[in-house]
């Protein structure tokens, strides 16, 4: 066997899934760490995918029939896995019930069952190369199960679409939980934005094979690197990325209709929170939590919630970054010798991108152009 530069790419891409596999696996730590039993499936399918593509670019022949399963739909998988790995990331209480294996029945019927069943009723052409080959220009006559099939391999991707839509709208309340927890959240929402983008772009790269493919007519093999080898990408993101992010619980905060808290009350409660502020210096505490919060001004967390949100229109997250941005203007205008970096950390910010969004958000302008017109 004569191995190719796209094969050398593809065992070097499957070598770098199974370090990174070995690390989740032989690490307690990590393999224990929440959501990442459905991270070491992923990896797993993906690895699959890879070896399988691998065997079919150079002639091998592996004799189990579920083996080459991308070509009955085994991208069935991977939507419902994600969704899975989202959903014990971003909901403490989540736990993988009975009722969700079922979105792996597409999988078990279309890859296992009728593949088992009524494999030589599969036509030879679909097998060898592809069962999008039906919809070339040959003249032939298939039968229904040929067709399915031919339909099956692209609704796999149109699957995983749904699942990944699925999570923008996770990560989104994620993101809102977070803000009404945490006083500083960024890094934690971009790894798993990026991580849904990474495989979204996955996803419309096979989009614009199956475009190339049907539009123009055209079949090669190496088409398929359009969407195989940015597996790599996936790998990428997963090792040097998202598997060291600690992922922060949440809890609900129920909403306050029937809050026991009188207006007398939040006007004294709204008095201690402006005290701690601006005498305690509370929010440059770069890791301030809202329970931090409630317990220094002796209230519960749901009642601070409260106030945050309805008196202050704002998030414990934009309330206390509020604050840092004041300190920040105060810090730039007092102190021009200091950088950008250090005033984002004196502010109580952890990074510069949080410290520079937050200043956007509040004054309208990026730090180095308000202490540009204010020092000059």
């Amino acid at each position: 066997m004569t191995l190719d530069l796209w094969s050398i790419l593809i065992i070097i891409i499957a070598f770098q899934g199974i370090f990174l596999l070995s690390v989740l696996l032989f690490s307690k730590d990590k393999r224990q760490k929440r959501g990442n039993q459905f991270l070491i499936i992923i990896i797993v399918i993906l690895i699959w995918f890879l070896a399988e593509f691998f065997t079919i670019r150079n002639k091998m022949e592996v004799n189990l029939n579920v083996f080459y399963g991308t070509r009955y739909g085994s991208w069935f998988l991977i939507g419902p896995l994600v969704y899975f790995y989202f959903k014990s990331i971003t909901d403490i209480s989540w736990k993988l019930k009975r009722r969700h294996y079922w979105h792996f029945l597409p999988f078990i019927l279309f890859v296992v069952i009728i593949p088992l069943i009524a494999y030589k009723t599969l036509d030879n052409r679909q097998i060898d190369y592809g069962m999008l080959s039906s919809f070339d220009h040959r003249e032939k006559v298939l039968t229904t199960i040929q067709w399915t099939y031919s339909v099956i391999f692209i609704l796999q991707f149109v699957h995983l679409g749904f699942f990944l839509f699925k999570n923008v709208k996770l990560i989104k309340a994620y993101s809102k939980s977070l803000s009404d927890e945490y006083s500083s959240i960024d890094s934690k929402i971009a790894w798993l934005r990026n991580f849904n983008r990474a495989l979204i772009l996955l996803l419309l790269l096979a989009t614009i094979f199956l475009y190339v493919l049907l539009v123009t007519d055209i079949y090669r093999r190496h088409l398929d690197y359009i969407y195989v080898l940015p597996i790599g990408l996936l790998f990428y993101f997963i090792s040097f990325k998202f598997m060291r992010t600690d992922w922060q619980p949440t809890e609900p905060i129920t909403k306050y209709a029937s809050s026991s808290l009188s207006e007398e009350g939040i006007i004294t409660i709204m008095k201690k929170l402006d005290e701690v502020i601006e005498t305690d210096n509370v929010h440059l505490n770069p890791i301030l939590r809202l329970g931090d919060l409630a317990k220094n001004i002796d209230i519960s967390k749901h009642h601070l919630s409260q106030i945050i949100n309805q008196k202050y229109e704002l998030t414990f997250y934009d309330f206390i970054n509020k604050h840092r941005v004041s300190e920040a203007k105060q810090l730039i205008m007092q102190s021009p010798d200091l950088t950008l970096l250090q005033v984002a950390f004196d502010s109580g910010f952890n990074n510069k991108t949080s410290f520079v969004n937050a200043f956007k958000k509040f004054e309208h302008i990026t730090p180095s152009k308000f202490r540009e017109k204010n020092l000059s």
